[in-house]
């Protein structure tokens, strides 16, 4: 198994927001099993207009209580803060238009949401 990198250095660049989020549980449509670092779901912007269909690819990276980021082994704590990385780097201006403090969004599996957020902090754009 290879190391553990955090993105910083796999994408050798800052995160570009930050979020508090809440994955759901099974019982409300989550995931069956608990989330590794590295998750690698899909955002969705919690919004009925331009976006009603949209998925991109977003990744969290999960943070403990005290903002480090959690290594590879570490399960995803069912709710806390989490930097986000738009993984194209093309698509971060256009982002960047729609992503404000108090922007909301769902972490996504294919069409299912398995958790929401809300953008705390915009980091990197």
């Amino acid at each position: 198994m290879p190391e553990f990198q955090p993105y910083e250095i796999s994408f050798a660049r800052k995160p570009n927001f930050r979020v508090r989020y809440r994955l759901y549980s099974h019982e409300e449509g989550g995931r069956y099993s608990p989330a590794l670092q590295h998750y690698r779901c899909d955002f969705h912007y919690k919004n009925d207009g331009k976006f009603k269909h949209s998925i991109y690819m977003i990744w969290p990276e999960f943070e403990d209580e005290e903002g480090r980021i959690l290594d590879g082994s570490e399960f995803a704590p069912m709710s806390g803060t989490a930097t986000m990385w738009i993984v194209n780097k093309d698509f971060i201006p256009y982002h960047k238009e729609y992503l404000k403090l108090g922007t909301i969004g769902y972490f996504k599996e294919g069409n299912k949401s398995v958790g929401e957020c809300e953008v705390i902090e915009l980091i990197e754009f």
